[in-house]
């Protein structure tokens, strides 16, 4: 899915997806490093006893990503 992001990388402010094996995280900082994203933020989510999470990604900087912001609300 990061790979297809690239693709993508202008046309979408923020990427995600479902994390459910913690162990899984560290190889996908790996791959999100290899696809040169500019930032990448990790959300637990907990219900119960079980926690998952999701992974958000950009190749947006800071200042692109307000711009964007402010194009789509016009």
């Amino acid at each position: 899915m990061v790979e297809q992001s690239v693709a993508f990388a202008d046309q979408c402010l923020w990427f995600t997806s479902l994390v459910s094996k913690k162990d899984n995280l560290q190889p996908l900082h790996r791959i999100l490093t290899n696809a040169n994203v500019t930032d990448y933020k990790v959300v637990e989510m907990a219900q119960g006893q079980k926690t998952s999470r999701f992974i958000a990604w950009t190749f947006m900087k800071k200042k692109q990503r307000a711009l964007f912001v402010n194009v789509a609300r016009t």
